[in-house]
């Protein structure tokens, strides 16, 4: 299920990810189920951000607050974790 949501005045389009890019990611040496929080996760969270959304030019994330961005990496790891429909059934998270 896609969700448009607005990040730094502009709308884009998520979704959760799919099962081959969990793989894919793990494979780059990432592991969205399990990061360091002290390691420098920008590359992961841009990586995410940008198979989620279908985007490639990530420039105008540079300009936001981390809060915004790593906010939006959250809700697509958590949805990518749960399930849209299962989040929303739960209370628990969702996009």
């Amino acid at each position: 299920m896609e969700k448009t949501v607005k990040i730094g005045g502009r709308d884009i389009t998520i979704r959760a990810l799919t099962w081959r890019e969990k793989k894919q990611l793990k494979d780059e040496g990432y592991n969205i189920s399990n990061m360091d929080p002290y390691a420098d996760n920008d590359k992961l969270v841009e990586r995410v951000i940008g198979l989620s959304a279908g985007i490639a030019d990530l420039s105008f994330l540079e300009d936001l607050p981390v809060y915004e961005v790593y906010g939006l990496f959250r809700k697509i790891v958590k949805t990518s974790a749960v399930g849209e429909d299962e989040a929303k059934n739960s209370g628990g998270p969702q996009l």
